[in-house]
């Protein structure tokens, strides 16, 4: 599906980026505009390879298939660098550039593997390291998606956003303020930058890392979160009703702007829930809250859709409020889970109160409805107790694969669920480390941060370990 970008949702103007002094300049007739493939001694392509100038700037980065364009002038000296091979010098010469047409050629590289002599030790198949090996660092966040790592470091003296290639190496770094603990990553798979009262967007413009403009965080959870998946037809928006015991998942057509409910997720605590809302909280906080912070109202104004009582007077209730802001430790109400989620073409809503996973096309169209059960660990159907399911499920999109985590006494399990036939295929325990945190998975490596026992200016270090999933 086509990537798109979102500026902090519909609500902020599109910015153009300025094309760089080296683009502009790489119009003139003594500039080349280089297609650079990249491969090892094997023919193998060789993705995330670093193109550096003698200046030391970086000007390119090889794709999945070992390519990329930069600019440079004949007698360029260039630097391939990638962490796994020995690092290439190469100078543009018209002896290594192929098929020269005006002020375009090709440019064939390939990449020796780096020989490291270790010493003896054993060899502990699929056994966690170290994602970021920095360890004068303290990892306060991190994300990984397919174009690499994004990590909020923090040592104490000096808080940064980097981000790195999946094999380490660091493509940007970016000082921010030490108030910035958190990142997101949007529907659009934009990256975003938060703290308790800002968020700003943040992209890699292939030399280094950019922010726009600053947005108050209640805006942005009002605007940009409910936004839950976007197909080319479809924005998929998620609202709670029923004191938060119903999710409506309801689907805007991006053409006609028609609304209708894409998927109604609840279970039995659903009507304790709206006589709760109606007898007890409606003319207390929560009503006084709704008024202040029209969640819904506002995104549908946003999309240009007229305002109406589609889905009726029950699910409009707290679908405004935000969960925090109405004090939900006071009514002691815990919210249902049921995710959705979207790769392969296909959206996947688990409606865990049901106990059914629901596929969609990505216009909407209902494919099927599959039973699940792996929430539910003991004899009793809606009972809790004794159940080790951590109520999360992680997806790698990049396999179309999805894990439901579990925990016992710190230890995670995750197991791997069978989209076809709702059943678990596959268990893998992460062993080495207890109480992770923060688990991701993406491309078959299973990412989490781990409080290490080891003092970094006197504390204790919070680091990114990995493991290869088999």
């Amino acid at each position: 599906m086509k990537k798109l970008l979102l500026i902090y949702s519909i609500f902020v103007p599109f910015v153009l980026l300025v094309l760089s002094s080296d683009r502009v300049s790489a119009q003139n007739s003594n500039v080349l505009n280089i297609n650079v493939i990249v491969s090892d001694s094997t023919g193998k392509a060789l993705k995330d390879v670093a193109i550096y100038n003698s200046k030391q700037n970086l000007i390119g980065i090889t794709n999945n298939f070992g390519k990329t364009t930069i600019s440079a002038h004949i007698g360029d000296a260039i630097v391939f660098s990638h962490v796994s091979y020995e690092q290439k010098t190469m100078k543009i010469s018209n002896d290594n550039i192929l098929d020269k047409t005006e002020n375009e050629c090709f440019m064939l590289v390939d990449l020796t593997p780096k020989t490291n002599i270790l010493p003896e030790a054993e060899i502990v198949e699929n056994a966690p390291h170290l994602a970021y090996s920095n360890k004068q660092v303290w990892v306060s966040d991190y994300i990984v998606n397919d174009a690499g790592m994004y990590l909020i470091l923090d040592n104490n003296s000096e808080h940064s956003l980097i981000f790195l290639s999946h094999e380490q190496d660091t493509l940007a770094r970016a000082k921010i303020s030490k108030k910035y603990d958190y990142l997101y990553e949007d529907a659009f798979g934009n990256i975003h930058l938060l703290s308790k009262d800002t968020a700003y967007q943040t992209y890699y413009d292939g030399e280094k890392l950019n922010m726009l403009y600053p947005v108050d965080i209640q805006t942005f959870k009002q605007k940009l979160m409910p936004v839950q998946v976007i197909t080319d037809s479809l924005l998929v928006l998620q609202r709670y009703a029923s004191m938060w015991q119903e999710i409506l998942y309801i689907s805007v057509n991006r053409n006609n702007k028609e609304t209708k409910v894409l998927a109604d997720c609840y279970g039995p605590t659903r009507e304790w829930g709206r006589t709760y809302y109606r007898d007890i909280v409606k003319d207390g906080v929560i009503d006084a809250v709704q008024k202040e912070n029209p969640l819904f109202p506002n995104i549908m104004e946003m999309l240009g859709i007229e305002q109406t009582n589609t889905f009726g007077d029950d699910a409009i209730e707290n679908t405004y409020v935000d969960f925090e802001s109405s004090q939900r430790a006071r009514y002691r109400l815990q919210p249902i889970f049921s995710p959705i989620t979207f790769f392969n073409d296909t959206i996947y809503v688990f409606d865990l109160e049901k106990d059914k996973l629901l596929k969609f096309t990505q216009s909407g169209t209902p494919v099927s409805e599959t039973d699940i059960s792996f929430h539910r660990t003991t004899y009793r159907k809606d009972s809790r107790i004794g159940n080790t399911w951590d109520r999360n499920i992680i997806v790698d999109k990049a396999l179309g694969k999805c894990y439901a985590q579990f925990s016992k006494d710190g230890h995670v399990t995750l197991k791997e669920i069978d989209l076809q036939t709702g059943t678990i295929k596959k268990t893998i325990e992460l062993t080495r480390h207890v109480f992770p945190e923060n688990i991701q998975i993406h491309n078959g490596i299973v990412y989490y941060k781990f409080i290490d026992v080891r003092q970094v200016n006197g504390r204790d270090c919070r680091s990114l370990y990995k493991m290869q999933l088999k």
